[in-house]
């Protein structure tokens, strides 16, 4: 190759990294790091987005979670070898979640017989590394996002295909991590031209609210108000979601930040309420004192639950997805009449799949701040104070 053409190439390439940084996305030469991997070209007539990870050393760097009440560890740790059924994912993006802060604080208990150190994070993209001899259906270097409500497969709620809700499964090691080493294919969806950064939070902060609405939308008219209370990673994109499902909804979006509200009324949400402000009331006056027809309470703090039971209307829902610890008295006088009140806990891989067709047809983006994978404590800590608009998301 003649020295201009080198140089020409060798501009391009810069050209393209800058481009990428100012996207907000690791440029090449992050995301394939000399020391542990390379990333080579596919054959001419493969699709654009695609390359194959070549693994050039035998360990990783991870966030390890020791104990709780303290920081997770950033260390390195053998790259895990897929046995029988299993596939390695190399980790392109990993969505940072609430539910690692109480893991990580001791709020939420760990499971008998679960090993540490664990490997946290269940929001997960990147792109088949590695598979185990009895894999079929996919290949090496297929983009992926990863089903994080995979279960144990043993217990009572995996055999009777409730996946989601199984305990053990809050507690494999999971995306915080260069490679993460998943059960089987069928825990992978397709990016399917996502990008791994957008993709990553739809596991949990897309699909927990699609799940969510899934509930309420049977009892929902032309013309009806539904509010959401909190407007966070879920929250912002559970807007999106109602909007795209059942766009004669009148949203009501309740949070305590100015800065979600605003990003919630750019989203679709018809109305914006302060939760500090009254919120119950408010809503009785925007739904001429008949309440809403469904309320989502993304926080499930005594505070949020408090100002969503009196804004329910008759005959209403109101959906309990936030894990904040909140207690609700119930009883008749307390909630409408004929209202229902359920809880809602992550979703099905078909529809974490309806998610993500909803983010290639343009319908849902997610709000997102990109960060190394050694800063993961300082975003947990920003995420606990409220500081974090839409989704925090690492990229190892």
């Amino acid at each position: 190759m003649c020295r201009g053409a080198s140089r020409a190439k060798r501009d391009a390439g810069r050209a393209a990294d800058s481009s990428r940084q100012a996207s907000g996305y690791p440029t090449r030469s992050a995301r394939c790091d000399r020391n542990r991997g390379r990333c080579i070209a596919r054959p001419p007539n493969a699709p654009r987005r695609f390359r194959v990870c070549v693994m050039t050393t035998s360990r990783m760097r991870a966030a390890r979670f020791y104990e709780p009440g303290q920081a997770l560890r950033i260390e390195e740790i053998p790259i895990p070898e897929p046995r029988g059924h299993e596939v390695l994912v190399r980790v392109r993006a990993a969505g940072v979640c609430h539910t690692d802060i109480h893991i990580r604080s001791g709020q939420l208990p760990l499971v008998p017989g679960v090993e540490l150190p664990l490997t946290l994070g269940h929001e997960t993209a990147g792109e088949v590394a590695a598979l185990g001899p009895d894999v079929e259906g996919v290949r090496e270097g297929d983009e992926v996002v990863v089903w994080g409500a995979r279960g144990c497969g043993r217990c009572r709620l995996c055999h009777s295909g409730s996946e989601s809700l199984c305990d053990q499964g809050t507690w494999l090691n999971g995306g915080y991590a260069e490679y993460a080493l998943i059960p089987g294919p069928r825990y992978l969806a397709s990016l399917g031209g996502v990008d791994p950064v957008q993709a990553a939070p739809l596991a949990d902060a897309g699909l927990t609210p699609l799940h969510a609405i899934r509930k309420a939308l049977p009892r929902l008219r032309a013309g009806d108000h539904v509010a959401l209370f909190g407007l966070g990673g879920l929250g912002h994109l559970a807007v999106q979601i109602l909007r795209a499902l059942s766009p004669s909804t009148e949203i009501i979006a309740v949070d305590i930040e100015p800065s979600k509200r605003a990003l919630a009324l750019k989203l679709g949400a018809r109305h914006a309420v302060d939760g500090l402000d009254h919120p119950a009331e408010r809503i009785a006056e925007i739904t001429g004192g008949s309440g809403a027809a469904a309320v989502l309470d993304f926080v499930g703090s005594d505070d949020s639950l408090r100002a969503a039971l009196p804004s329910l209307g008759k005959a209403g829902i109101l959906v309990i997805v936030g894990m904040a610890g909140g207690v609700l008295p119930i009883s008749a006088f307390t909630l409408a009449p004929e209202a229902s009140l359920t809880t809602s806990m992550w979703g099905s891989f078909p529809e974490l799949e309806e998610v993500l067709a909803l983010a290639r047809e343009g319908a849902i983006r997610c709000e997102t701040s990109v960060f190394d994978l050694e800063r993961l404590n300082d975003v947990l800590d920003q995420l606990a104070s409220g500081e974090v608009l839409g989704r925090a998301v690492v990229v190892p």
